[in-house]
């Protein structure tokens, strides 16, 4: 029986490539679009979601509690905009990788890392993510 219990661990699935996942915070004011952000990032082994948000203020209040590694947000969002939302995260946050997640292309707003549209294939939008947050860990210098 020792045999096969030495076996099962061994079939484990390795988690040394993935030391830690990326803290993520979502912000849209669609509850079906953070459910389904959520539901796609919580899939995979190396994001963690962390927050959501339904506005811009509430965005800014919990990447300054939570200070994660990535925020998703929409530019078009009640209260304050994803883009006034994205000044202020840099400013409480300035590590926080920001994303945004819009319905349309636009210029890239001022302070944001990079733009995903809204209906961009799951496997491209977490592809594009993860190389965001990889590409990150890199260029930081070593503590």
């Amino acid at each position: 029986m020792s045999a096969g219990m030495s076996t099962s661990t061994q079939d484990a699935p390795p988690k040394a490539a993935i030391t830690t996942a990326f803290r993520v915070v979502i912000a849209d004011d669609a509850a079906g679009i953070r459910a389904l952000m959520k539901t796609l990032l919580s899939l995979e082994p190396d994001f963690d979601v962390v927050g959501m948000a339904r506005n811009g203020a509430e965005a800014v209040e919990v990447v300054t509690a939570l200070q994660p590694d990535l925020v998703v947000i929409d530019v078009s969002m009640p209260v304050m905009s994803g883009m006034e939302a994205i000044k202020a995260i840099r400013e409480v946050s300035p590590r926080t990788i920001v994303v945004v997640l819009s319905g349309e292309r636009h210029d890239l707003p001022e302070g944001a890392d990079g733009q995903i549209e809204k209906g961009t294939p799951n496997d491209v939008l977490v592809t594009t993510l993860r190389e965001l947050c990889r590409a990150r860990v890199v260029a930081q210098p070593s503590a």
